[in-house]
């Protein structure tokens, strides 16, 4: 290639989307940072502050807050005067208000996650693939739990289930449900909670999760069930009424048995859910789309090394669109599956088993 053939103008704006990429890593570190040291809490809610009373708020060095908040203010997220610093509310809604419908503080916990496991991630490249969630930090597992947890109070009864057709009378008339792959149980308790008559067992495979989903049950003082079990092995825990996947299907290793075990444990009539991140079927359609590019980063880093790293290694993927989904649901048996709503930001997939016999397409 010679000098002639480059666009000189490409290359600078591609190295200034470059630059601002790696300027977001960076203030996605402080994030994390000043969410840790309860910086963002102490800021909400206190208007304008000068450094050295956030400091003795918070008992943290003086020196260190200073640049913090300086880098803070240069990146957006804290507005200045030059001599305090301010939180403002529309900002606190996604980086410290719990529940808020834009809390968001817990992707930047996952994007560290990324980090800390990026020597795994390599060596996964560089041999099977696999990366299994069980050898994640901490930090990802709670990072998946605070993240998810947003749209699973701001939208789960509110706009998913209702899109649903059927769903929400079968727990008012107390549903026996599973979950499938609950993690920490957010959206088992919640389910619970939401219906008190529906009966609500979760299952997931890795046994600290579910240690931590019984804690939180307590604490709610929910009566939910939560057992650690393959998500191809709930049918002998049943029958149900509801199947469900949160964010989870995408993650199995074999995502074709766990459907087919899902149409075994439900009942006639009965409902399989499937709430994914929102993707295309077409990625050229998205490119520069901020979701699909947070979506395709976790597949990578995430989702689909961990998928590799189990029985079945089927490897799905956070991203590829809903007709890929849509065919599993069909292959394994059930009838009439759609995507029963579309937000943006999530698929809501759903399917009935209305056939005593399973009919099954080949993969």
């Amino acid at each position: 290639m010679t000098d002639t053939q480059i666009d000189e103008a490409r290359v600078e704006a591609f190295a200034g989307r470059l630059l601002s990429d790696f300027a977001g890593a960076g203030t996605t570190a402080l994030t994390v940072l000043g969410d840790r040291l309860g910086l963002y809490r102490a800021l909400t809610g206190t208007g304008p502050v000068t450094a050295a009373k956030l400091a003795a708020t918070t008992g943290l060095h003086p020196r260190l807050v200073t640049e913090w908040l300086t880098a803070q203010t240069v990146s957006g997220h804290l507005t200045s005067d030059g001599e305090t610093f301010e939180l403002p509310v529309e900002h606190a809604l996604a980086l410290s208000v719990i529940d808020s419908p834009a809390y968001m503080i817990g992707g930047a916990e996952i994007i560290a996650g990324y980090f800390l496991t990026i020597d795994r991630l390599e060596q996964a490249f560089r041999g099977d693939g696999g990366l299994p969630y069980a050898d994640m930090p901490g930090c990802l597992h709670h990072g998946i739990e605070r993240f998810f947890r947003t749209a699973y109070v701001n939208h789960l009864a509110q706009t998913w289930f209702p899109a649903v057709p059927g769903l929400v009378e079968k727990l008012q008339n107390g549903a026996r449900v599973a979950d499938v792959g609950c993690g920490h149980g957010v959206a088992s308790l919640l389910i619970a909670q939401t219906w008190p008559r529906a009966s609500v067992t979760g299952f997931d495979d890795h046994e600290p999760s579910i240690a931590v989903a019984r804690a939180n049950g307590i604490e709610a003082g929910a009566d939910v069930s939560f057992l650690v079990a393959d998500a191809a092995g709930i049918s002998g825990h049943g029958p149900f009424d509801v199947v469900v996947f949160f964010d989870s299907l995408h993650d199995l290793g074999d995502p074709p048995a766990a459907l087919r075990d899902a149409y075994d444990s439900l009942t006639e009539g009965g409902l399989v859910v499937a709430v994914e991140p929102w993707s295309a079927d077409d990625f050229t359609s998205v490119i520069g789309n901020p979701i699909a590019r947070a979506n395709y980063n976790a597949s990578t880093a995430l989702c689909t090394p961990g998928s590799l790293s189990q029985p079945g290694a089927y490897a799905l993927g956070t991203q590829g669109g809903p007709a890929k989904r849509l065919d599993l649901l069909a292959g394994a048996g059930f009838a009439d599956p759609v995507v029963a709503a579309d937000t943006g930001f999530n698929l809501v997939l759903a399917a009935t088993k209305r056939t005593t016999k399973r009919t099954t397409t080949s993969e």
